[in-house]
């Protein structure tokens, strides 16, 4: 397995992990020393990438600097980097397949040039022609301005990395996010538009939350807060993007007269407002374990990354989403035609969000039952395509010495 490191990619590949080395699959996982913890903890084998050629710090930096453009000229750069190290790797011992996050295109690359099967994990959902013509003219702006930007890197890097690898070792256009021999998607098929991509080696099987991939503990203060006698609202933006404390402090000031307890977490790269600022009922941590704060939560303030979202769907819990960029509002969409969200698109315009329009969207999610029972039913509908379990079978028809598929 070749990861993208990064928490949102790392940790919904976990249980699927977990599945195959159950299964007595031996699985050597490619990622940077962060993820080290988790992934022995599944009992995989750990192998770090060279130092300094792809980590959650070069990939948070391109979001802020530059956004997806900025993203995608980041990974060619550090494709050509980490392939030849992989190739030199796995030709000494060559695995019976190659498993890439759909983001690490140096795994498609070796898995290719090795001749091995390729295994795509698409974490999140795939963003057409059809979703950028649906943004307004306000909306695309910033994308177009990114893109510009990014242009003339984004193609030296794409030409760079075709001579050095080969042009005959790239996936089809569009590269990123590259599909395999067996795409699996840990999603719901619900949440993709319809795309001319899908095919039969597509297979959606929704999303398996793992429960152990927490790096951070609840101290004891958080698990007093959690244990209060009313509403609990969570505001996060993730782990990627900084919502900067402008908006924080739009939330202190939202919420101050709210009748519930708020935690504000506000990531490692924002100030976090002063202690002697916030209302009784509003807390501030840099990180939390998300999954046991979800657990108390009656309403989830998001980014709408794919990861937040299926872990908010886990628990039924409703959500406001403030979308970063284009593929969070295409996610906060399909959920909230469903009934359990609303989307606030004012980050993508531009715009700072006024305190009382945030007030005023968690007081509805707060008290109208409807998007409650909305992310209730969207829960049932994660586990109809059979997770990590129905992964695994898929993978295990790939490997040396399977049974032919009956399929």
């Amino acid at each position: 397995m070749t990861a993208m490191p990064a928490a949102g990619h790392v940790n919904p590949s976990a249980p699927l992990i977990g599945e195959l080395v159950e299964r007595g699959v031996d699985v050597a996982y490619y990622a940077t020393e962060e993820f080290r913890p988790l992934v022995e903890r599944l009992g995989a084998e750990f192998c770090a990438y060279p130092e300094r050629t792809i980590s959650s710090g070069v990939i948070a930096e391109a979001t802020r600097d530059g956004g997806p453009p900025k993203v995608a000229q980041r990974l060619f750069e550090s494709t050509r980097l980490v392939v030849p190290f992989l190739q030199a790797e796995l030709r000494d011992r060559p695995p019976g397949a190659v498993m890439f996050d759909s983001n690490a295109l140096w795994g498609r690359i070796v898995a290719t040039s090795l001749g091995l099967p390729a295994i795509s994990l698409m974490t999140t959902m795939r963003i057409g022609a059809s979703e950028l013509r649906a943004l307004s003219a306000r909306e695309s702006l910033p994308l177009i301005r990114e893109t510009f930007a990014a242009l003339p890197g984004l193609l030296q890097a794409r030409r760079r990395l075709r001579r050095d690898v080969g042009a005959g070792l790239l996936p089809p256009s569009p590269i990123l996010p590259a599909q395999g021999d067996l795409t699996i998607f840990p999603l719901p098929e619900w949440m993709q538009p319809d795309s001319d991509r899908n095919d039969p080696t597509c297979h959606y099987v929704g999303p398996s939350i793992a429960t152990d991939t927490r790096t951070e503990e609840a101290d004891s203060p958080l698990r007093e807060l959690l244990r209060r006698n009313e509403p609990l609202v969570v505001v996060s933006l993730g782990t990627l993007h900084s919502g900067g404390e402008d908006f924080f402090r739009s939330c202190v000031e939202a919420f101050a007269a709210l009748p519930a307890t708020v935690l504000l977490v506000v990531g490692r790269r924002t100030d976090p407002p002063a202690p002697e600022s916030l209302p009784p009922n509003v807390a501030v941590r840099s990180v939390v374990p998300q999954l046991e704060v979800l657990q108390h939560a009656a309403v989830f303030v998001t980014h709408g990354g794919m990861n937040s979202v299926l872990e908010a769907l886990q628990l039924g819990v409703p959500m406001v989403i403030i979308p970063q960029q284009v593929e969070q509002l295409c996610i906060g969409a399909a959920v909230a035609d469903r009934g359990a969200a609303i989307v606030l698109r004012h980050h993508l315009h531009g715009r700072k969000i006024g305190a009382e329009e945030l007030r005023t969207t968690v007081r509805a999610l707060l008290s109208r039952k409807s998007y409650r029972a909305g992310a209730k039913a969207l829960e049932q509908s994660l586990h109809t395509g059979g997770g990590a379990a129905a992964a695994a079978d898929q993978i295990e028809r790939l490997l040396p010495g399977a049974a032919p598929s009956a399929d």
